[in-house]
């Protein structure tokens, strides 16, 4: 069954090719951005390349234009697709060589419709060239030289290829670099000291002398309360000696007798 390389920014685009796609037994694969589909071509090495024309980076004008002029992907036939809001250029793709154009989301049987017909092409062409690939080789005795591969590098695709080679290096990079670490930190190390027997190294037991207790401090003295004698005045009277009163009491009223009847 044909391989599809589905290149597409979109998550949901992705989902939605792939399961139509697959329920009709073709091979999917699915990448983000068309410089991963550049470096996924040789490992896939698909029949049909479905690219949207609306990505940050290169566009899938950029994309099939690539694979056109490759010789290896003569064969691959290239679907560009754009969003119910995005204007798909036709002359953009006409100019590109495209095979033919898609509107998303994708239509189960609008995406059938398109794919089929180029897939059965690009097997017939893939099958063409295989044969006469065999027919040189048998009439000259020898295989025939891979035709050269010319394809325009810049500086984004051979960053994305470091990134993905990094990606696939980070793990054996980090274990490499641990044990380098580990080593040096082992080999600065100090050697521990020898472990002695605690009997050996016991302390001499050292004699608590009980700290004599400071005496208490005296108490503040308290103020001294005196306490208050009332004194009665001596009342003065002309009639005293030494101001003494010694005149006698007078005598107290007696209630008068009553009156007898003398009848």
């Amino acid at each position: 069954m044909s391989r599809i390389l589905l290149v597409d920014d979109s998550p949901h685009a992705q989902r939605m090719g792939e399961r139509i796609l697959s329920e009709e037994g073709y091979e999917v694969v699915t990448v983000s951005n068309a410089d991963s589909a550049l470096i996924r071509l040789d490992d896939v090495d698909p029949d049909i390349v479905i690219a949207d024309t609306v990505m940050p980076g290169r566009t899938g004008f950029d994309l099939c234009q690539f694979l056109k002029m490759s010789p290896r992907h003569r064969h691959v036939r290239v679907i560009l697709t754009a969003g119910v809001l995005e204007t798909l250029d036709e002359e953009a793709a006409k100019s590109a060589e495209a095979d033919g154009t898609l509107k998303k989301p994708f239509e189960a049987t609008a995406l059938l419709a398109a794919v089929k017909p180029l897939a059965e092409a690009a097997a017939a062409d893939r099958a063409s060239q295989g044969s006469a690939t065999a027919g040189k080789e048998r009439s000259t005795g020898a295989a025939q030289p891979v035709a050269p591969f010319v394809a325009v590098i810049d500086e984004e695709q051979v960053r994305a290829a470091v990134t993905v080679a990094l990606d696939a290096a980070m793990a054996s990079m980090a274990d490499e670099i641990t044990r380098h670490v580990l080593a040096a930190i082992l080999a600065t190390r100090k050697p521990e000291p020898a472990i002695v027997p605690a009997a050996a190294t016991a302390a001499p037991a050292i004699k608590l002398v009980p700290t004599p207790s400071k005496p208490a401090e005296p108490a503040p003295p308290q103020p001294r309360i005196e306490p208050v004698r009332r004194v009665t005045p001596v009342r003065m009277r002309s009639g005293s000696i030494l101001g003494l009163d010694i005149s006698r009491p007078e005598p107290e009223a007696s209630e008068p007798e009553p009156e007898q009847n003398s009848e």
